[in-house]
């Protein structure tokens, strides 16, 4: 017995089924999840080297705290939290098991003390005789006023032979904790399949062109054949007045064997999806473009037309140098469409400087040198960026999910309500009967036991004549 501590389970079993436990788990999940609230998860190292030291970064990585819902020790709280949940759904159902199996049908002078609302009056023998035994005129009264089977049982007693009926509503209600209990197990085991077996992962493709490999975000990039295809057929970005884009789409399409399988037009938050994998409009960028300028020799007067590839290098039409456009933006300083020049002044230095199709003039007016340019048009050319996922255990998640609103349900607007009414032989004077009622509740106390006055009037009134 020294292994046993006071409940009679071993050490091992009250470890694990300890509302204690449970308690700690919950608060550490939550401080755990906090961390990965603070600290964006599943970036590249080069994002989080913009904010954090190189040596703070591998210390992060190295405690999981940059996918922490990956690492070890998540996955070891989830597994201690469901151990728990298992240990105590078991230790606790042999009790809850006996409302289903054994049932208490009798109503014992020592079991009515154990009882929060108890009830007896007297009844005279006359008033419940008539043709009818005391056992059917008793069941059909009480067959109307609560429907439903009532048990009765018929047993020898001190006082002779006592009739008694047992009734009882929302009994599945004492199995609703478990059906919570069971759909936190099922969303555990939803999440560590799709840590498992799941993908995260980006692409970004230019407007008008394809592809079947996708990227893990991780600082690998370790491409992933989808088996298919993904087109963009269109993108498009609209702005505020600020220059904050406003909203961004995608026109994408699934390409299988060359045969168009899915099509959606996608924006933030409506995603397509098709076989297993979602794909997410996450960001978009330029994917390079035709820009056209205009060159202004200041010694000569003359004016050379001029066209750009973004990000190529370009001879100038006079021959004595190179230029290249570097970058455009869209809305640049909210200053309009905007690209920025790159070009040498001698052997070792580089200039860069904007110029803008709203304001033509602005490289003449703010640019000293021997020529300046002009932006004419920009034909831009997007990608759209899209975050991949693939989680085989959502479904598994889902079903959690519905199982547990059920549960909750169940356990918090359910009641078990039981009655039990006893008939017998008044000890005091044989001529009549003594009648006996037991009510108990396990949730909504107050409401049953205005049920169980309204009971007792109405046995009363029935039995007793008055109606």
């Amino acid at each position: 017995m020294k292994n046993k501590n006071k409940s009679g389970s071993s050490p091992i079993i009250a470890f694990f089924s300890s509302l204690k436990l449970t308690i700690f788990l919950l608060i550490t999940l939550a401080a755990v999840s906090i961390i990965g609230t603070i600290i964006p998860q599943n970036q590249f190292k080069e994002q989080y080297l913009r904010f954090y030291q190189e040596s703070t970064y591998h210390t992060m990585k190295m405690l999981g705290f940059l996918d922490m819902y990956h690492s070890w020790w998540f996955r070891g709280i989830l597994i201690l939290f469901t151990i728990n949940l298992i240990v105590c759904s078991f230790k606790h159902f042999p009790r809850i098991w006996k409302f289903f199996k054994s049932p208490v049908t009798t109503l014992s002078d020592s079991f009515l003390a154990t009882l929060t609302l108890d009830w007896k009056t007297r009844i005279n023998a006359k008033n419940i005789t008539e043709d009818k035994s005391y056992g059917d005129l008793l069941a059909e009264k009480l067959s109307a006023f609560w429907s439903g089977p009532w048990l009765q049982t018929n047993k020898e007693g001190d006082f002779g032979e006592e009739l008694h009926f047992f009734a009882q509503r929302g009994l599945w209600s004492r199995m609703g904790v478990y059906l919570v209990h069971l759909s936190i197990i099922f969303i555990f085991i939803g999440g560590i399949v799709g840590s498992h077996f799941g993908l995260k992962a980006f692409v970004n493709i230019p407007e008008g062109d394809k592809t079947s490999i996708v990227y893990t975000r991780t600082d690998e990039r370790t491409p992933v054949d989808l088996g298919f295809t993904v087109e963009c057929r269109a993108f498009n970005v609209e702005f505020y007045d600020s220059g904050a884009p406003k909203e961004y789409t995608s026109d994408l399409v699934i390409l299988e064997d060359g045969k168009e399988k899915a099509r959606k037009r996608i924006e933030v938050n409506h995603p397509l999806s098709y076989n297993g994998y979602t794909f997410y409009q996450s960001s978009y960028g330029s994917a390079g473009g035709a820009v056209k300028l205009k060159m202004h020799d200041r010694k000569t007067g003359k004016v050379y037309p001029l066209s750009l590839s973004i990000g190529q290098q370009g001879m100038l039409p006079t021959g004595d140098g190179w230029i290249q456009a570097a970058q455009y933006e869209t809305n640049y300083m909210n200053l309009g469409p905007a690209v920025r020049l790159v070009m040498p002044v001698d052997d070792d230095r580089m200039i860069q400087f904007w110029i803008f199709k709203k304001y033509p003039v602005f490289d003449q007016q703010n640019r000293k040198g021997d020529r300046y340019f002009v932006l004419e048009d920009v034909s831009q050319r997007n990608y759209t960026g899209l975050q991949v996922t693939k989680d085989p255990g959502v479904w598994i998640v889902w079903f959690g999910c519905t199982m547990m609103v059920f549960g909750l349900f169940i356990a918090f607007f359910i009641s078990h309500r039981r009655l039990w009414v006893r008939l017998r032989s008044d000890p005091e004077k044989t001529e009549r009967y003594q009648l006996t009622v037991g009510g108990s509740a396990n949730k909504n106390k107050p409401g049953f036991e205005k049920e169980f006055e309204q009971f007792t009037l109405f046995l009363e009134e029935q039995l007793k004549g008055k109606k």
